[in-house]
């Protein structure tokens, strides 16, 4: 016979070092966390901030969020990339929609506004603000997930 006994526990692994350093930014987890916080902020801050200038700050974290996404797809764990695929989608079409909705609006010279004040207003208005809504629950719920270490159910979707 040999000396094997059938309930003897493997032995133990060392524990996996942790990556330092960057505030926890250098880790797939933060990367996806920082993704989604800008994506919010992106959104978020149009309706908190009223100075001019505002909204080259908020196309700013747009952009930054756009191409920290890209870089880190590629390179991410599967869980992580689909955080990453679910931003890159939600900020291209939330600003696609944007520019057909709500870019109009801007660009209508003040006798036009004057002609169409009474209904396309409130039509290019509340457009922006379902539109906001949209991105902003999408990123929320993409930040929850991303906290929690799970995977975006649908990435390429329009819903959650």
């Amino acid at each position: 016979m040999s000396n094997v006994t059938p309930f003897r526990r493997p032995p133990k692994r060392p524990a996996a070092p942790q990556q330092s350093g960057g505030l926890g930014f250098k880790t797939h987890r933060g990367r996806v966390v920082l993704v989604h916080v800008l994506t919010l902020l992106c959104f978020g801050l149009p309706w908190v901030l009223a100075f001019p200038g505002s909204d080259l700050i908020t196309l700013g974290f747009g952009i930054a969020a756009a191409l920290l996404a890209v870089v880190s797809r590629n390179d991410a764990t599967p869980w992580a990339a689909t955080h990453h695929q679910q931003a890159i989608f939600t900020l291209i079409i939330a600003m696609v929609s944007y520019l057909v909705l709500a870019l109009p609006g801007y660009l209508l010279t003040p006798q036009m506004m004057a002609s169409f004040a009474s209904t396309l207003a409130p039509v290019f208005f509340w457009a922006t603000v379902l539109i906001t809504i949209w991105a902003i629950v999408r990123a929320g719920v993409g930040l929850v997930l991303a906290i929690l270490r799970r995977p975006v159910f649908n990435a390429r979707g329009l819903l959650i």
